[in-house]
């Protein structure tokens, strides 16, 4: 317990068998039950864990059929969590890049009701290009900045990182079966949580790399995670920013869309008409061209400002490393 809170620490696993020992038998005395989910590991995580259950009350262990992918292993978790009727789900990947050493930081702020949910941030640690692998780095990175605008968090980091918390009372008020059931359920999840104006947080945290093997690869999953980021950015100006409430950041998105998609189009189909038939590219469609492209940054640069004040609130920041 932290504050009185009752602590689950979800632990997803998949092929973990050299570190899930060390993921359990290194975790903080603070958490009160530990739920490790394998997710139909092909080697002996099963048994380890089963064995770590005799010694540990703490350990819960639900084992998946078949492979179903990370996210599927946290909605398992979280769902258990909820059942258990504990106040604070914490997530740690099997593959001990959590350290312990960032448990209490990583959970004391929504333990004492500061924030809904915290999320562990690599990226700012000072060493962080010398320990993360450049790819992963670059990666990461990218995704960080398409994830600010499809969550509307635009203080966060590292979204990847399975080092989260969060508050049990807003857990429930999210479906949590609508999350995806692999790699872009992060995203997705900070997407969910500012439907509900919840207050989230980037945790400074130390990057670690040791003996894991990721099964993530990066630049495969990349183009589906920018495509599935692009569509909750759309859904989350429409149905938050537009349909509830409309705001100045609805209304300034919504008109930088309509010139994008529509007048701009209209506009260069015009424009290729008239070259088809005369040759030539009229000055005046061309400058109406330009001048509409203008207005429609204009726009959307005025509904990304509204945007990030109307999020300012529950856009939380935290420490940082000295």
């Amino acid at each position: 317990m932290i504050n009185d809170k009752k602590i689950a620490v979800i632990i997803p696993a998949y092929n973990e068998e050299l570190l899930i020992s060390k993921t359990i038998n290194t975790m903080p005395n603070e958490a009160d039950l530990l739920i490790v989910v394998n997710d139909a590991s092909k080697d002996s995580t099963e048994s380890i864990v089963s064995d770590l259950k005799k010694l540990n009350k703490k350990i819960i262990l639900i084992n998946h059929e078949k492979n179903l992918g990370v996210g599927a292993s946290l909605k398992t978790g979280y769902k258990k969590s909820l059942e258990m009727n504990m106040d604070i789900s914490v997530v740690m990947p099997g593959d001990a890049q959590a350290l312990p050493e960032d448990f209490y930081k990583v959970v004391s702020p929504v333990a004492k009701n500061l924030i809904d949910y915290s999320k562990g941030n690599r990226l700012r640690h000072k060493k962080v290009k010398q320990i993360m692998p450049r790819y992963r780095f670059v990666g990461n990175t990218v995704l960080s900045l398409f994830t600010k605008f499809a969550s509307g968090y635009f203080h966060i980091m590292d979204p990847q990182m399975g080092y989260t918390a969060i508050r049990n009372k807003v857990l429930r008020r999210i479906d949590i079966d609508k999350l995806i059931n692999r790699y872009g359920y992060p995203g997705q999840l900070l997407y969910l949580l500012n439907l509900e104006d919840a207050r989230v947080a980037d945790i400074d945290i130390t990057p670690h790399y040791g003996e894991e093997k990721s099964g993530l690869r990066v630049w495969n999953i990349l183009p589906k995670l920018f495509f599935l980021l692009i569509y909750l950015f759309f859904k989350r100006v429409f149905k938050k920013l537009i349909f509830r409430d409309l705001n100045p950041a609805g209304i300034s998105y919504f008109l930088s869309f309509i010139i994008l998609f529509i007048v701009e189009p209209l506009l260069g189909v015009r424009l290729n008409s008239l070259y088809v038939q005369n040759g030539s590219i009229p000055e005046l469609t061309f400058l109406l061209l330009l001048i509409f492209f203008i207005i429609f940054l204009i726009l959307f640069l005025f509904g990304l400002m509204f945007d990030i004040q109307e999020n300012k609130e529950i856009s939380i920041k935290l420490n940082r490393f000295e």
